[in-house]
């Protein structure tokens, strides 16, 4: 996939005695996730075995992916356009992140599939391959573990179609680590919300083909806010997100269990995707660099040694990844930054030219992240007695882009 963004700011000068004023025109080629979209994203699935959950001992999926559909903007279930019980095709594919072996050829492999949907009407179906209830569509597991799920509406012909009605969600569960007499139970769950795309033309009728979307029609979804695509992604290398992050605290003291410092064991995730993927193909791969900042506290003062404390640190991907603050530094730990929480800005995300592919462009893409975080005890691995997940903020600018579909019909 690939992705544009733009930036633009208005600065509005401040009358003498009247209060600055700035304000930040929204290019009206960006998206907003806040908005039904045509096209949604799922920034990370799990593809493991359904988990015994706590007290009720009910079996539930690893990942549950939730997918509605409304009326976009402007219609109502009683318009021609969009009517109760109305039939909704979703196109789906699984991405998966390919790996630096150069055995593998940087390939990010993937599976598609489609669902039929209706208006007002909702499905949820797990990423292991297994129906959760009779009510579940027929899904095929990916070939992977963890990856992110991207899907689009399109007609009985598959030809990409502009309804800016998708919404969605994901719970992801477990892992299954805490014994119980009827064997390991989970006690985590978590959520977020999708990230919604919607067509990049707001007077095009609802229902219309989106024409420039390759040929033939679905090969390729242009992310670039232009006539016959879908509004553009955050990214480029003027693009930023922003997130809430906990630092790790991975080191126990040998007595009682308890922590050091004195809270709940921890560990913090970044989970990073481009939409820049060429998907079942080779994939350069994808650079950011991330600044964190640790809590303002001991007084806020900038002769303060400890305010607003800062490390940098840089990381690479290809396609979708997920790593541990320690990992990509071990100083992202409470005992050295000397507090709990802070703040993390990845920034500059962009390719460059690797291992001779062509297919695959340089510079500036498109990056989407989750930060999870899970918590427990020592004696249990990763701490994932419980776990929760934030999105990430960013900053407006975005790069034109698309995402290349591999489809074997």
């Amino acid at each position: 996939m690939k992705f544009v963004i733009k930036w633009g700011l208005l600065l509005i000068p401040a009358l003498a005695l009247a209060m600055p004023a700035f304000a930040q025109t929204r290019d009206p080629r960006l998206s907003d996730s806040q908005e039904p979209g045509s096209l949604i994203v799922f920034p990370k699935f799990i593809n493991a075995a359904p988990v015994l959950t706590g007290g009720d001992l009910a079996v539930l999926p690893r990942t549950e992916i939730e997918i509605g559909v409304v009326c976009p903007p402007g219609t109502t279930p009683t318009t021609t356009v969009c009517q109760e019980h109305q039939t909704i095709k979703i196109k789906f594919h699984w991405v998966c992140p390919g790996s630096d072996d150069i055995n593998t050829k940087l390939i990010c492999p993937e599976t598609d599939f489609e669902i039929f949907a209706s208006v007002n009407g909702k499905l949820a179906f797990s990423a292991d391959g297994t129906p959760i209830n009779s009510n579940s569509p027929r899904v095929p597991a990916p070939p992977c573990r963890n990856g992110y799920l991207i899907g689009w509406v399109v007609d009985n012909a598959d030809r990409p179609i502009k309804w800016d009605g998708l919404i969605g969600d994901a719970v992801l569960r477990g892992p299954a680590l805490v014994p119980s007499a009827a064997g390991l139970v989970s006690t985590a769950v978590e959520a977020y919300t999708a990230i919604t795309v919607q067509a990049a033309e707001d007077a095009l009728a609802t229902g219309a083909l989106l024409t420039g979307t390759g040929d033939p029609p679905g090969s390729e979804l242009p992310l670039d806010g232009l006539v016959g695509g879908y509004k553009a992604v955050s990214g480029g290398t003027r693009g930023k997100l922003y997130g809430d992050v906990k630092f790790d605290n991975v080191t126990a003291r040998a007595a009682a269990n308890v922590p050091t410092p004195g809270n709940a064991l921890s560990s913090t995730w970044l989970i990073l995707l481009t939409l820049d993927v060429d998907s079942g193909f080779p994939n350069l791969p994808t650079f950011v660099d991330l600044d964190f900042y640790n809590e303002s506290f001991r007084g806020v003062s900038t002769s303060n040694p400890d305010f607003e404390f800062h490390i940098s640190a840089h990381h690479h991907f290809i396609c979708w990844d997920q790593v541990q603050l320690s990992d990509l530094d071990a100083n992202l730990t409470q005992a050295f930054m000397g507090t709990r929480k802070g703040v993390v800005i990845v920034s500059n995300p962009h390719k460059v030219d690797f291992a001779g592919i062509s297919n695959d462009e340089a510079g500036g893409v498109t990056l989407i992240g989750l930060v999870q975080v899970f918590e427990g005890s020592s004696n249990i691995p990763v701490f994932a007695e419980r776990s929760y997940i934030f999105n990430m903020y960013n900053n407006s600018n975005y790069v034109a882009t698309e995402f290349e579909i591999t489809d074997d019909d």
